[in-house]
């Protein structure tokens, strides 16, 4: 799988240097940046996961819940729906 680890090295770089300037994101900006930390987050919960030797239906149970939870806090604080496609096409 290709990590992209300088391009997220750069994209991250840049928003540091911004100096809190608003970016304003189109959602579908937005909905990238989910996948890409959505991505990141499942691949540390793996490690999670293989370092307590969860078993593999403990290990859906988390993913489902993570997702649940990832999707509930970007509704709280965005009010949008990222099962909701229409909004990010």
């Amino acid at each position: 799988m290709k990590t992209h680890i300088k391009e997220l090295e750069d994209i991250a770089m840049s928003y540091l240097e911004q100096s809190g300037e608003k970016p304003n994101f189109a959602n579908r900006d937005f909905m990238n940046t989910v996948i890409i930390f959505q991505t990141a987050l499942m691949d540390k919960m793996y490690d999670t996961q293989e370092y307590d030797e969860m078993d593999l239906e403990n290990r859906l149970k988390m993913a489902e819940s993570c997702g649940m939870a990832l999707r509930k806090l970007i509704h709280t604080y965005t009010n949008l729906d990222t099962h909701d496609i229409e909004n990010f096409i």
